[in-house]
């Protein structure tokens, strides 16, 4: 019978190390927590280049009333607005010692090698979640404001806000499916958008559970219905990544339709490759991993947000 031996089977070693890599950077997240895969929060697109240029489109209007034989009234749908979202690559190597696979090391392998994919996982998160952190100051739309923000300006040439003022409460989340439901597009029109995910830090969570979720209103003496869970079908995400500790804020929150922008455009998921022992002076396997993404967003449409302040 033929001996293992990590020189003769750099497959076998390659195979080995991904099982470990894949269950750790596909790790399932707990209860609530958004990720750059949940699609109400980002939505899933691909790249087919180094750059993504994205567009802001300005609808034709509302229908007219037509006379007999009038000519139908025509409308001037427009695309303008242009911006780019460069994708960015990131990646990562560590140095694993043959004498590990040699000796039956499993379990030192295994802590650098998940160590290594957690902290890709991580990597990928935090950078998608900065458009969230950031989204009151330098995350920018096609129009060159903030994401959030009361001055956007339109295709149309009107000024519409996206930004609730005030801590999260009941009050202030009405505020927010008002001003989503109320906002107008780039032609001027209202389109009505609903309420689909309430994302909020993490200190915040329980507090978005307990407005949206009871069955009764909280935070309040009177035995009312809650017409957030009875009336809306609103889910509450979190993420790690938003809170002040991430360099995001602690009060801030954002209610999104399905129509947003926030996009995640792929060029290349992630990829692993082992570089043979053979190769390198000091008998050690390079392995490597990275993977090409960008995230951004590229109008107000479809998300309010509030500072909590």
């Amino acid at each position: 019978m033929a001996s293992y031996s990590s020189g003769l089977n750099p497959d076998v070693v390659k195979t080995d190390l991904d099982k470990v890599f894949m269950q750790e950077f596909d790790v399932l997240s707990g209860p609530g927590q958004a990720t750059v895969e949940t699609s109400d929060i980002f939505i899933q697109d691909t790249a087919d280049s180094s750059a993504v240029i994205a567009e802001v489109f300005k609808g034709s209007g509302l229908w007219e009333e037509k006379e007999e034989e009038q000519e139908v009234p025509q409308g001037t749908p427009r695309i303008t607005n242009k911006v780019t979202f460069y994708v960015t690559e990131y990646s990562k190597s560590i140095d694993i010692p043959k004498t590990f696979f040699d000796d039956q090391k499993h379990g030192s392998y295994e802590k650098m090698v998940k160590d290594f994919a957690e902290k890709g996982r991580i990597t990928k998160n935090t950078n998608a979640f900065a458009v969230y952190r950031n989204a009151f100051t330098t995350t920018l739309t096609a129009d060159g404001v903030a994401l959030i923000s009361a001055s956007h300006v339109t295709i149309s040439g009107e000024t519409v806000s996206n930004l609730v003022t005030g801590a999260l409460t009941e009050s202030t989340l009405n505020d927010g499916i008002v001003a989503l439901s109320e906002m107008k597009s780039q032609d001027a029109v209202v389109v009505g958008s609903g309420a689909n995910a309430l994302l909020v830090p993490q200190k915040l969570y329980k507090k978005a559970c307990e407005i949206v979720k009871s069955e009764r209103r909280s935070d309040t003496a009177n035995n009312d219905t809650n017409v957030y869970s009875s009336a809306y079908d609103i889910k509450v995400y979190t993420s790690p990544y938003l809170g002040a500790a991430a360099g995001g804020s602690d009060t801030a929150w954002f209610l999104l339709g399905r129509n947003h922008s926030v996009t995640r455009w792929v060029r290349q998921g992630i990829e692993t490759t082992l570089v043979d022992w053979k190769y390198q002076r000091n008998n050690n396997y390079i392995y490597k991993g990275s993977f090409r993404e960008v995230v951004g967003a590229y109008d107000y449409a479809g998300i309010v947000g509030s500072t909590g302040l």
